[in-house]
């Protein structure tokens, strides 16, 4: 197990360093290189669904993410606690996703155990759907503990007319292009990110929902929605389309998976 930890994060960090290898793959479904091929594009990412052997494609990975979040079991949960501290303003173009980086110190705990803020990205539209309905855009926080397992916490955008300042400013300052924004003499916390009740949740087991889809990551999909404004996913969408890659094409949420026999807890 923790060999296979270290071969996960030597592929989060190659991903994160070499663009053109990010670059094999992109979310449109009707595209030889989108999520239904995720698993042949190139060998490491087999685990995100499906192989190609003699008689057709045989799943890999059967505990993957998004998933359609209903039919929850209501069950005594640790609230998350969110401890998230000011980091410098800066936002990312990876070709895939809009992220925002995160300084070392700021945590999430659940229950006994404690995750460090490595990151927080974007999706439009949702990835998680609910009672089968997506939101317009999601918004993951990504967390590593000691023992490099990863949490990641969910939070569902949907216009309305109270949008989120901070999202609003983030994806404002999103460059067009591949690359980095740091604005400079700012910070931010992703406290500010958060629903003002972010203790209401679903929570399941589950994966990456990008490549390498590495499965074992402790989801926490939070049910109050983020309200946006509308210009705002219009404009996350169309930085989405000019991805390497992506030729136009506008979304870059993965479809949901089967939820396998999966329990879905809700508190």
């Amino acid at each position: 197990m923790y060999h296979h930890l270290l071969t996960v994060l030597a592929l989060l960090q190659l991903t994160a360093a070499a663009p053109a290898f990010a670059q094999e793959w992109n979310h449109d479904p009707a595209s030889p290189v989108g999520p239904a091929r995720w698993g042949t594009v190139t060998f490491p990412f087999a685990t995100c669904g499906s192989i190609l052997e003699p008689g057709g494609f045989v799943a890999v990975g059967t505990k993957q993410s998004p998933i359609d979040l209903t039919g929850a079991t209501t069950a005594l949960l640790p609230p998350p606690i969110y401890l998230y501290a000011p980091t410098p303003f800066e936002v990312e173009n990876t070709g895939h996703v809009i992220e925002v980086p995160y300084a070392a110190g700021s945590r999430l705990v659940i229950g006994l155990d404690a995750f460090d803020l490595v990151q927080f990205h974007l999706h439009a539209p949702s990835e998680h759907a609910v009672n089968g309905r997506l939101a317009d855009a999601e918004l993951h926080l990504v967390h590593r503990n000691a023992l490099g397992n990863l949490a990641v916490v969910g939070v569902l955008l949907q216009v309305g007319p109270r949008p989120n300042a901070l999202i609003e400013q983030i994806i404002g300052a999103a460059p067009a292009v591949e690359g980095s924004n740091v604005v400079t003499g700012r910070t931010l916390s992703a406290r500010d990110v958060l629903p003002r009740n972010p203790f209401s949740f679903w929570t399941y087991s589950g994966s990456l929902t990008t490549p390498p889809c590495s499965e074992g990551v402790k989801w926490t999909v939070l049910k109050e929605p983020v309200q946006v404004s509308a210009g705002t996913i219009a404009r996350l969408h169309a930085i989405i389309a000019a991805f390497p890659g992506y030729e136009g094409y506008q979304s870059n949420n993965r479809p949901v998976t089967p939820l396998n026999g999966r329990a879905i807890l809700s508190n």
